[in-house]
């Protein structure tokens, strides 16, 4: 893995750990939200998960990134799966709406995707 690689990969898994981050912060605000509203029971129960999920999910990719540095021959796979799953996540934010969450997750896809090609 070249220098460049490494770094590129350095950058898009910190840039999802601090959207992870970001996002996770959010929990007891959507969670008392959701206890002042007059929503169902069931919403109010299962909504502070699925808020959660996200952020679980930015950090378990970003994880994935950061064991690719230790993966060698093997990490341009890993980082080209992961630059199609931040891809995806990043269409998905500008379908809901979230053009700075959708910037961010395009450029961690360009990071990835570079790298990827950079071995």
């Amino acid at each position: 893995m070249t220098k460049t690689s490494k770094y590129l990969t350095i950058f898009g898994s910190i840039l999802l750990l601090v959207m992870a981050c970001f996002h996770g912060s959010g929990l007891f605000y959507v969670q008392g939200l959701m206890e002042e509203s007059n929503a169902p029971d069931f919403l109010k129960n299962i909504m502070p998960v699925l808020f959660a999920h996200p952020s679980i999910h930015l950090f378990g990719l970003s994880i994935f990134g950061f064991l690719s540095l230790s993966l060698g021959e093997a990490a341009n796979r890993v980082l080209m799966v992961l630059a199609i799953l931040v891809l995806l996540d990043g269409l998905l934010a500008f379908y809901l709406g979230g053009v700075i969450p959708g910037l961010l997750l395009l450029a961690a896809t360009l990071s990835f995707g570079v790298a990827s090609r950079g071995q």
